[in-house]
């Protein structure tokens, strides 16, 4: 049985909850259900398979877990792939996407998430007081990306396209997965009957509400991701070759 595991990964802010639960319904829907793995790899608060960074242990526990199900895992992270999960796809035994946005859109996301947070008293984002920061965060998020699109069987997901065309990547998972489903049902089961944590769901936030000096400077440090994988992301090819052949593809300053 190949594909064992499924990483849903996800940049924050850019509809990764959406992704991961048109994996999840539609494996679900066509007779692999997903239930919550028990084992420690998922935190015992959530309800949902959403993991951290996984050992060669629990890579090995999860396996045989698949394989008593007969029926591949979907799991959720935001995290860099761990060396065991970059030999599991590079082997075949694991395939994944990677969900990205616009960092113009996702620093306006993060910040309204982090004044949320700061005035309920909660953690997430909270630390994130100024475009400054944001910034520093998504360069870091930007070198995981790079280095899931860097691996064979993972198919990049423009968060535009999730929100607001959803047919369309729900097509693409499809036939990623090798799922004979109508897309369309697919994207309605999931917009009207799962959680996908939606939000404001506007479409290009920035030019609107970014000035116009901070936009630039997001577009210069960004330009690699945004030329490649938002212009001219109709030209990607989406048959599991790797998106990223040259090492440093989409070079940022930061360290991971």
């Amino acid at each position: 049985m190949r594909p064992l595991l499924y990483f849903s990964y996800g940049m924050t802010k850019t509809g990764s909850t959406l992704a991961f639960q048109l994996v999840r319904s539609a494996l679900d829907l066509c007779g692999f259900p997903q239930d919550r793995v028990e084992q420690d790899v998922v935190p015992p608060h959530l309800k949902r398979n959403f993991v951290d960074h996984v050992s060669e242990q629990q890579l090995q526990a999860l396996k045989q877990e698949a394989l008593k199900r007969r029926t591949p895992i979907v799991l959720k992270t935001h995290m860099r792939p761990d060396p065991g999960v970059v030999k599991m796809i590079q082997s075949g035994e694991a395939i994944a996407h990677a969900s990205y946005r616009d960092p113009r859109d996702m620093a306006l996301s993060m910040l309204d998430h982090a004044q949320k947070s700061r005035a309920a008293g909660a953690e997430e984002f909270s630390e994130l007081t100024s475009m400054e920061l944001v910034m520093e965060n998504i360069r870091g998020q930007m070198n995981s990306l790079t280095a899931w699109l860097r691996l064979p069987g993972v198919m990049p997901l423009y968060f535009e396209d999730l929100a607001f065309d959803t047919q369309t990547p729900a097509k693409q998972i499809l036939d990623q997965l090798d799922l004979k489903l109508d897309p369309d049902v697919l994207a309605d089961v999931v917009l009207n009957h799962r959680f996908t944590m939606r939000n404001k769901a506007v479409r290009l936030r920035h030019p609107t509400e970014m000035d116009p000096e901070t936009s630039e400077s997001f577009a210069s440090e960004f330009a690699p991701l945004i030329d490649r994988f938002i212009t001219n992301r109709h030209r990607l090819v989406l048959d599991g070759r790797v998106q990223l052949p040259p090492p440093q593809q989409l070079r940022t300053s930061a360290k991971d």
